[in-house]
């Protein structure tokens, strides 16, 4: 019943079934029922203890159950995780996450024929990625040998675009720890973010609050009538004031490379 009214309500397919699956298992409700319903007398002590016996048996299945409706939503959406997209051995470059922004980087690889491979753990980003003509797979790059299956030890460069932060910052200090010489590029949600993604071993960590803050300001200081160069000089000062506030709060040994998403003349 809970999965049908979640395909009612929009939910994909894969959602709904594991939803399902696992809503089949007893909750701790039932016990507070039961022992309501016998000490009203509704239910008699010998009725009560044995519904007590299953529903204690039915929570301990739980954990399987929620194995269950992954492998079950897995084959309800027919993607299989960690397919080979690609025949090549070419080392190349790993996207994690197949949002607008893996999107946007797999689009610069294609135009400079830079080799990629999307990963994302969403089937219906993978899919539709797919469909797109995006090099893309099913996946979690956070866990068993996801990446080692994708070419990690031969890839130019690991991409982190997803936004998850704490999910970012431990799979950076996965890999770094793993591929001590490894390139890892990671998006950062702020300055302190990007702080904390150096400290855990990333090579360069772009905040995205800072790029678009500097992008708004270079866009409305030229349409207002400033003179390019003296609004890109700024553009520069400021951003290494940031790069000196990165060295002291991630406690660098040198200042960090903050890549620029416009082009500076």
């Amino acid at each position: 019943v809970t999965g049908i009214l979640l395909r009612l309500m929009g939910a994909r397919r894969g959602t709904a079934a594991e939803t399902g699956v696992l809503m089949a298992s007893p909750s701790e409700t039932t016990l507070i029922v039961l022992a309501a319903a016998t000490s009203a007398l509704v239910v008699d002590f010998e009725t009560a203890q044995f519904w007590q016996t299953v529903t204690a048996i039915g929570l301990t299945v739980t954990p399987l159950l929620a194995k269950l409706g992954k492998v079950v939503a897995r084959r309800v959406d027919n993607v299989a995780e960690h397919t080979a997209v690609s025949d090549s051995d070419e080392p190349r470059t790993i996207i994690v996450g197949g949002g607008r922004v893996g999107r946007l980087i797999a689009d610069m690889m294609e135009a400079h024929g830079q080799p990629y491979v999307m990963i994302d753990t969403n089937p219906d980003l993978i899919s539709g990625a797919k469909r797109d003509g995006y090099c893309a797979t099913f996946g979690d790059a956070g866990r068993g040998d996801a990446l080692t299956r994708l070419g990690v030890e031969t890839a130019p460069a690991v991409v982190l675009t997803m936004d998850e932060p704490v999910l970012a910052q431990r799979l950076v200090a996965k890999l770094r720890d793993a591929y001590p010489d490894l390139l890892i590029v990671a998006r950062a949600r702020d300055t302190d973010h990007a702080a904390a993604m150096y400290r855990a071993g990333a090579s360069h960590a772009v905040p995205e609050t800072l790029e678009s803050s500097l992008q708004l300001s270079e866009a409305v200081l030229v349409d207002i009538g400033v003179a390019m160069g003296p609004v890109i000089a700024s553009i520069h000062a400021k951003r290494d004031e940031f790069r000196e506030q990165l060295e002291r709060d991630g406690g660098l040994s040198e200042k960090p490379k903050l890549r620029t998403t416009s082009v500076e003349a």
